[in-house]
Parts: structure tokens; C-alpha cells; sequence
């Protein structure tokens, strides 16, 4: 019976190790040479890329904590595509994401993703996809969801859309 209830303990922690998040998916990815990385938050402002460039600015928001951009330029059918997206999924599963935004077009797709975290502290993910090209855009820190960006005008303007904003038109 011990080796029984030892088994099954080495299993779950195998198991909730395996488990990703948000964060370690940012992290696993964006030091593969086929992401691009930028994030925005707390003292300055990061920007790297495959080549190595480096730029560092102030710039940081007072209500938002970061803004975290990780993007893969690959075919669809690749394997690298493949194995983001299916870690990218189970992210979305275990993280309690609500969905907000859908929209599909000509082999292009926008999702918008959130959650709160308590005290009004809240993540919102963007994901937007298209036959060669996938970015995520998360966005961590005092998020209501009347602070949450919706999308671009259908004017064109590229204004953002927040509750706000869609109350006007």
C-alpha cells in the first residue's frame, strides 16, 4: 500500500510540474531564436529579437504592472507553430481565462482573453493569428474590465476600444 501511495505522489508532482503558466510560458519561449520578445513594465521598457538587438527606454504605465509581447513567425503545419500552440492551450485551460473577443477572417483570427486575479489585479491576453504568424500580447496588473481594450475601431483610426469608448458610438 506504501509503494502504491508513493507512486501516486511521484506521479502528481510529475504531473503539476509539467503544469504551465502564463509566466513560464513567456519564459520558455522567449529565449528560442524563433520568437521575437518585447516587454513593457515596472522601471523601463525591454526590447530584444532574435539578432540580439537590445533597447532599453523609460516608459511605464501607472496602472499596468507589464505588457509582455512574444511573437513566432512559422508556417502553420511546423512543428515549433504545433508545440506553442498546444502549450498555449493548455495555459488558457488551467488559467481560468474568460473569453471576450473572438473574430475570424480569410485564415486570420483574434482572441482576447481574461481573468481577474483579487483586488482588482487582472491578466488579459491577446492572441492574434494568422497562417504564418503568431503573437500573443498579455497584459498583467489593475485591469478592470472597464479598463479592458475590446479592439480597433471599425473606422480604421486603430482608436482603442475600451467600455468607455464603445459607450460613445
Amino acid at each position: 500500500m506504501k509503494k502504491i501511495i508513493l507512486l501516486l505522489a511521484v506521479l502528481f508532482m510529475a504531473v503539476a510540474s509539467q503544469a504551465q503558466t502564463l509566466q513560464s510560458l513567456f519564459e520558455k519561449y522567449s529565449e528560442n531564436e524563433n520568437f521575437e520578445y518585447v516587454s513593457v513594465g515596472g522601471n523601463g521598457m525591454t526590447v530584444a529579437s532574435a539578432n540580439g538587438n537590445v533597447a532599453k527606454s523609460k516608459n511605464a504605465g501607472p496602472k499596468k504592472k507589464s505588457t509582455k509581447i512574444l511573437t513566432l513567425k512559422a508556417g502553420a503545419d511546423s512543428q515549433i507553430m504545433k508545440a506553442f500552440e498546444t502549450d498555449l492551450n493548455a495555459v488558457l485551460e488551467t488559467g481560468k481565462f474568460e473569453t471576450t473577443l473572438e473574430t475570424r477572417s480569410k485564415g486570420e483570427s483574434t482572441h482576447i482573453y481574461y481573468r481577474s486575479l483579487g483586488n482588482d489585479n487582472a491578466d488579459q491576453l491577446i492572441v492574434a493569428k494568422t497562417k504564418t504568424e503568431l503573437s500573443l500580447i498579455w497584459e498583467s496588473g489593475k485591469l478592470g474590465k472597464g479598463q479592458m481594450k475590446y479592439g480597433i475601431s471599425s473606422t480604421g483610426d486603430d482608436e482603442v476600444l475600451d467600455e468607455a469608448n464603445l459607450d460613445k458610438r
